[in-house]
């Protein structure tokens, strides 16, 4: 008699750890920390050698921000890396918006400004896609929406990476952790307007009260004042949202439709892209420290929205910031962006099989 009965298929789960710290307070037990998670997954980043280019990919934050990953807190951590290659770097990309950071020159001088230097570190800043963040390669995904994404250079070019993301809100995919800085932190210029590219802010001329601030930051020129009122050019918009943050008055919000899904599948296929690029060689650690609503590139301070945790570290992209999601509280992102879903990435991450969403937590 034969046995008709199918095999269930496979749950597949990735491990994630989680060290706790709730003090933020001092640099030194900081640094230790994060040395203590670090040698937990040193032993799984066996692809880090004395040749290696190996980059450390995170943001310095805008000019007058504080919520950033302060470099005061990495001195153990780079020195047990120096010990294991000789091209250890700090990366990082140009940004969109029209700040000091949008090209190589005064993104040097921001870094500086906050402790990221070669004299500091003793390693160097590299920006890894050149002067104006132009200086990308195009690498094969054949995604939903992309065949092709363009990736930095600069991070085509590492060997391994280790990837440290401080964990916020996002006012355009609701959560801002591992997959937002690879997928946007790693594009090119061109790249960042593909993923841009369809979501559209919209002006209520009665908040208006044409100050131009608007105008000020829109890196397209997408922004006039005619009459004393905004004006929004919408075959120039690129999408990036910088006007809502500009914005005083709450005049100007993006429209939350199925553009915002769009951008947060097209930030997770250019995710895919740096993993494809990295060989899959790369650590994941969440900083769910200072986690608030808007994310780092925001020039200014904000309370956040939930006490201090940890960090939270792994190999999976997907898995690391769904459970950074489910620690903090998807209801707490879904509360400050109430008409976005975060797990739209999610789900997006694991439609193309980027990473998995489901998870072993283990303490360390």
């Amino acid at each position: 008699m034969q046995n008709h009965s199918k095999t269930a298929p496979k749950i597949t789960t990735s491990k994630v750890y989680i060290k706790r710290l709730q003090d933020w307070s001092g640099d030194r037990k900081i640094s230790e920390t994060i040395l203590s998670a670090w040698k937990y997954l040193e032993p799984m980043a066996g692809f880090i050698d004395k040749n290696s280019f190996t980059a450390i990919k995170l943001t310095f934050g805008e000019e007058g921000a504080d919520g950033y990953i302060k470099p005061a807190w990495l001195t153990d951590f780079i020195s047990s890396l120096k010990q294991k290659t000789e091209n250890l770097f700090i990366v990082e990309t140009n940004t969109l918006y029209r700040e000091k950071r949008s090209n190589a020159v005064g993104h040097l001088h921001v870094a500086a400004g906050h402790g990221y230097s070669l004299d500091k570190l003793g390693i160097p800043v590299i920006i890894a896609d050149g002067l104006r963040g132009r200086d990308g390669q195009n690498i094969s995904i054949r995604g939903d929406h992309f065949e092709n994404v363009k990736i930095a250079r600069g991070i085509c070019e590492s060997d391994n990476a280790i990837f440290l993301s401080h964990v916020t809100g996002h006012m355009q995919s609701g959560f801002a952790g591992a997959l937002k800085n690879l997928g946007m932190g790693c594009a090119s210029r061109q790249g960042k307007l593909l993923q841009h590219s369809g979501t559209l802010p919209e002006i209520t001329v009665e908040k208006c009260i044409g100050c131009g601030a608007c105008m000020n930051v829109c890196p397209a020129n997408a922004i006039g004042i005619k009459k004393k009122k905004a004006v929004l050019v919408k075959e120039r918009c690129i999408g990036c949202g910088e006007c809502t943050v500009a914005c005083r008055t709450g005049a100007i919000e993006i429209k939350y439709d199925e553009n915002v899904v769009k951008f947060q599948e097209k930030m997770v296929e250019y995710a895919l892209g740096v993993k494809k690029a990295l060989g899959s060689k790369i650590v994941y650690l969440n900083f769910l420290e200072h986690v608030t609503k808007n994310c780092d590139c925001m020039s200014k301070n904000e309370t956040p929205i939930v006490p201090d945790i940890g960090i939270i570290c792994g190999m999976d992209p997907v898995a690391v910031d769904k459970a950074s999601m489910d620690i903090v509280g998807i209801t707490k992102f879904k509360e400050i962006f109430p008409d976005i879903d975060p797990l739209a990435q999610i789900k997006h991450a694991e439609k193309i099989k980027l990473g998995v969403s489901r998870y072993e937590l283990a303490e360390i």
